[in-house]
């Protein structure tokens, strides 16, 4: 094996253990988006449905992808041919799939035309007044994390609910009031919107930063197999 193959012999096994933060950095991503909407899953249905497919599916590829790279680590360490060809073609199928989420997430955050103004009026705000309702801290959760007041601001309080702004409408501790016209502007149904696309686009980004490291996998693999049995061929001790 040439010097130029042995190079490349080693950054595949860097690669490969770049490889394996890669798919633990996947794996947790799904994880964590799917931890993440179960907490909202009894209000916000209609959002968790978009999210399951591709935070599950991150969580699988994540897996795959952390066995493979000790398949590819092997193979680049005792020079087998047969096992980088396989760690190769199973970095492909890895790959395919991938764009194919990343496909699927970017089109769905462009197209989407899904509103959570109903859902989130009728299932959450609507029983922010009900005596220990535990939708009252997701609302106020909601209104200190994205800056948002109310369905659609901080005037559906007084007129739906008959109460004062709350004081997560302006950064002020939950218990205390708001005065209207300091307070958030945006609704949080229209926040969670945004929210939810900001989520797929993020998905899909990595999903696709991963596949360009992939790609460069493949290709030192696919160049040092080539290089391994070029020199069984010639009858070399590699």
């Amino acid at each position: 094996m040439g010097c130029g193959m042995g190079v490349v012999k080693y950054l595949l096994f860097i690669f490969n253990f770049i490889f394996v933060l890669c798919g633990l950095a996947i794996l947790v991503i799904g994880v964590l988006v799917q931890v993440g909407k179960q907490n909202y899953s009894k209000h916000l249905n209609e959002f968790t449905d978009y999210v399951t497919f591709p935070a599950i599916t991150l969580i699988v590829i994540g897996s795959i992808i952390f066995v493979i790279a000790f398949l590819g680590c092997c193979g680049a360490i005792r020079e087998s041919h047969c096992m980088m060809v396989t760690f190769a073609c199973l970095l492909l199928t890895i790959l395919i799939l991938q764009v194919a989420v990343a496909i699927y997430v970017f089109v769905t955050a462009k197209n989407s035309d899904i509103s959570f103004k109903d859902t989130y009026a009728k299932e959450v705000f609507s029983h922010y007044t009900d005596k220990d309702s535990e939708q009252k801290d997701i609302v106020n959760t909601i209104q200190e994390t994205l800056e948002c007041c109310g369905v659609d601001g901080p005037i559906d309080f007084p007129k739906w609910l008959h109460t004062d702004v709350p004081g997560s409408c302006c950064g002020r501790p939950k218990n205390s009031t708001c005065d209207p016209l300091n307070s958030f502007k945006k609704g949080c149904a229209k926040s969670l919107e945004e929210l939810f696309k900001s989520a797929l686009t993020i998905l899909g980004g990595v999903a696709l930063g991963i596949a360009a490291a992939e790609l460069i996998g493949i290709i030192f693999a696919l160049c040092l197999a080539n290089s391994i049995k070029n020199a069984e061929r010639r009858g070399y001790s590699v």
